[in-house]
């Protein structure tokens, strides 16, 4: 076990009030590659096209990885270069609040140690995709900076959790709505950072979101052992009673799939099909269901009760992964170019429906992954299909910046 902590106070910057409007980018997952395109055209201060990926760019535009990486360095040079940060000037631990129409969460901001990933302090639940993986590795020497934190889930501490709800009771140093969601900041005073970074000494946490940046994280480390900067990487911790997951659909093409009916029938092999009226009614409301869109139709199916040797095997993502989009599909979703595509509740429904009906994918109603499972199956050591679970609300790229001081940040110190 390491003795470096795991969680640690660093330097941060801080995006300012007047300029948060223009900097916070919307959330990643839940837009359309043309919708993040328009937002980065419309907006050049937008931390979208910072993060921006290949996927967002207009059609025919085909830089290298290197020019693609110059972008996003060149637009957070100018998002510096106008002031639309401000430097914390200490090293400190930040609270953090996300409040919906109807949930609120509040996590504490550190820097997290690469380390954990190794020792046993860090659990994730999630396979990545390595090109996706080596390219936000390789952004992080380009771009110099991290915005989006790796979010963290550990099982409540009731003294670090009243720490920081009694902090939230003074006024925050950012104060920001976005897409129906406030985000607040507070800034710890170096007695209550000290504090909480005892509280936080023994953790051990969960990967909720951001397993590619975690696997960047660590590629950045490898590349850089020398360097303090690349050993920790931005990251959040909230609660586990604090977090509401909700499901991720998923759109898959089909090469196995010659005709509806052939479908269907191949389907009924895994599980009860049920023609429905409408999404409504296809819906899953518990686990086990799973709700099928093709051919601009909706079906219920309710797959095959059985005994499941582990945590992972037990899951609707990981039985839909294995028996339909890979048994009857004969899709790999865990390949590089497998096509699946995600798109998180909160997105609706009908943009499931414009994807599918856009190629003639087949669309599936997953339940949402349980809190409790994600955890069964960190802990047993294995990895569930990419996009297993959508935490919301969800941090947002562009309010804090940690430095690392290369690329576009080489004339700035490290924090």
């Amino acid at each position: 076990m390491s003795t470096r902590p795991l969680f640690s106070a660093f330097a941060g910057w801080l995006v300012r009030p007047e300029w948060a409007d223009r900097v916070v980018a919307g959330a990643y997952d839940s837009k359309s590659p043309a919708q993040r395109r328009s937002e980065v055209d419309d907006n050049p201060f937008s931390f979208l096209g910072v993060t921006r990926s290949r996927a967002d760019l207009q059609p025919g535009d085909n830089p290298t990885n290197e020019e693609l990486l110059a972008r996003g360095a060149t637009t957070l040079s100018r998002i510096l270069e106008a002031g639309a940060f401000a430097p914390t000037g200490r090293p400190a631990l930040y609270v953090y609040r996300l409040t919906g129409p109807d949930h609120a969460q509040t996590g504490v901001v550190a820097a997290l140690d690469i380390g954990g990933f190794f020792d046993g302090r860090i659990l994730t639940h999630e396979n990545v995709r390595p090109e996706r993986a080596q390219l936000l590795g390789h952004h992080l020497e380009v771009v110099g900076a991290t915005s989006s934190p790796v979010a963290l889930t550990h099982r409540t501490n009731p003294e670090l959790q009243s720490l920081l709800h009694h902090t939230t009771e003074s006024v925050p140093d950012v104060d920001h709505f976005i897409e129906g969601v406030q985000h607040e900041i507070w800034t710890l005073s170096t007695v209550d950072t000290e504090h909480a970074a005892r509280l936080l000494a023994d953790e051990s946490v969960y990967v909720t979101d951001g397993h590619h940046r975690s696997a960047a994280a660590v590629a950045g480390r490898d590349a850089h052992p020398d360097d303090p900067a690349f050993s920790r990487t931005l990251a959040v911790l909230f609660p586990d009673t604090e977090l509401r997951i909700e499901a991720f659909h998923r759109r898959s093409p089909g090469s196995d799939v010659h005709d509806t009916e052939s479908f269907l029938a191949a389907l009924a092999i895994t599980g009860t099909v049920t023609p429905v009226a409408d999404a409504s009614a296809a819906d899953p409301t518990e686990r086990g269901e799973i709700g099928v869109y093709t051919d601009k139709r909706w079906f219920k199916l309710s797959l095959h009760s059985a005994d499941h040797p582990s945590a992972l095997a037990s899951l609707d993502v990981e039985r839909l992964r294995h028996s339909v989009i890979g048994g009857v599909m004969g899709v790999d979703e865990l390949a590089e170019q497998s096509g699946v595509d995600y798109v998180p509740a909160p997105s609706g429904v009908d943009e499931l429906m414009r994807r599918c009906d856009l190629d003639d994918s087949v669309g599936f109603l997953v339940y949402p992954t349980d809190i409790a499972d994600l955890m069964a199956v960190a802990e047993a050591g294995d990895l569930m299909p990419p996009k297993s679970s959508y935490f919301s609300p969800k941090p947002r790229s562009g309010i804090f910046l940690r430095m690392l001081g290369c690329g576009a940040t080489a004339h700035l110190a490290p924090s």
